[in-house]
């Protein structure tokens, strides 16, 4: 399967169909976690043999390579594959986004047996980070306030130390709130509001969770 709903995407996807059947040598790449892997499955057919992060010539075989690496080719390996195709970052595709959040969202519902929906907003990740950080939501997130007591009770269990203080712990609580409020309402005048306090103390909260 080969998400591509970005106009890069859908011009490598044409290009992929066409190599599915050519009797070349393919080598994709591109930055860590950028699609490579879901790339060369779908070019590859049983027969061929899949490489990744190739640094080496393979020994000379009937079958064909398909192979995968961080950057372009300039070496003897360039001579050897017909094809090099470039995958950019995820966040350079951004009409591919959304169908891969909803793609490790269903994989997560089917591989964990968890009926639920979750919402996801992508923070630049690779496709390696945002199926993880959308997986870790399925498994971690609290449902009700005594899941969160109790996930809380946790992390201070076992990351509070001696030198940690009472407003060193609250500032845990007031940068995930503060964060969470100004990528919702993009002010802080109406962050201000609708926590009920002086902006002038929002502005010094948001200086001390920044240092």
């Amino acid at each position: 399967m080969f998400i591509a709903k970005s106009l890069i995407s859908q011009k490598i996807y044409k290009l992929a169909i066409m190599l599915q059947n050519m009797d070349i040598n393919v080598y994709i790449y591109g930055p860590n976690g950028s699609g490579k892997t879901f790339l060369a499955n779908f070019i590859a057919s049983n027969d061929d043999i899949i490489i990744e992060n190739i640094k080496t010539i393979p020994i000379t075989q009937s079958k064909r390579i398909i192979a995968t690496g961080n950057k372009k080719l300039y070496s003897d390996l360039e001579d050897f594959f017909s094809m090099q195709i470039e995958l950019k970052h995820l966040k350079e595709r951004k009409e591919d986004i959304k169908e891969f959040i909803n793609l490790f969202i269903n994989q997560a519902q089917k591989e964990f047996k968890i009926n639920k929906k979750i919402t996801y907003k992508y923070n630049n990740e690779n496709l390696n980070e945002l199926k993880k950080n959308i997986y870790k939501k399925f498994l971690c997130e609290p449902k009700n306030k005594k899941e969160i007591i109790n996930t809380l009770k946790d992390y201070f269990e076992i990351n509070y130390t001696e030198n940690d203080t009472y407003h060193s712990m609250l500032k845990i609580f007031d940068k995930a709130l503060i964060e969470v409020l100004l990528d919702k309402y993009k002010s802080k005048l109406q962050v201000a509001k609708h926590l009920k306090i002086n902006r002038n103390t929002l502005s010094k909260k948001v200086k001390e969770i920044e240092n």
